[in-house]
């Protein structure tokens, strides 16, 4: 059954942090950040991004966590290997399936997928196994 009563409470701020932390990463210029800015169209801004921004991220992390610990405990996994297994599905079926039919109607390009998509994929992997394997 799915339900918030029994989750990990901890494990899956701590996954939402984790995906936080990989995202800010990832988006850095030397990393994927620049190749997503050219294929978003986004310049970059004197000012940095708006807090707000900040704070919209860390909540809808903070919501797949949930999903992914209601999941797990949904259907009894407990396990790395179970855990990596829901991440790579979750990350791949609906975030990168996600961003390659977003950027196949909105015509952009490789990139945006692979950017948004890869991490999508890195970070569902990375909470999945935290609230799996966190006892």
């Amino acid at each position: 059954m799915l339900s918030l009563s029994g989750l990990n409470w901890p494990a899956v701020i701590v996954a939402a942090i984790a995906f936080f932390g990989l995202a800010a990463i990832w988006y850095q210029p030397s990393v994927m950040g620049k190749k997503w800015m050219e294929a978003a169209g986004v310049e970059p801004s004197s000012d940095g991004p708006k807090p707000a921004f900040f704070v919209v991220t860390f909540v809808a992390y903070l919501v797949m966590a949930t999903v992914l610990a209601m999941i797990a405990r949904g259907v009894g996994a407990s396990t790395f290997g179970e855990g990596l297994v829901l991440g790579l599905l979750t990350g791949f079926a609906f975030v990168a399936l996600q961003a390659m039919v977003n950027a196949i109607y909105e015509g952009r390009s490789k990139w945006i997928v692979r950017a948004n998509g890869g991490i999508g994929i890195i970070g569902h992997t990375v909470m999945a196994v935290i609230v799996t394997t966190w006892a």
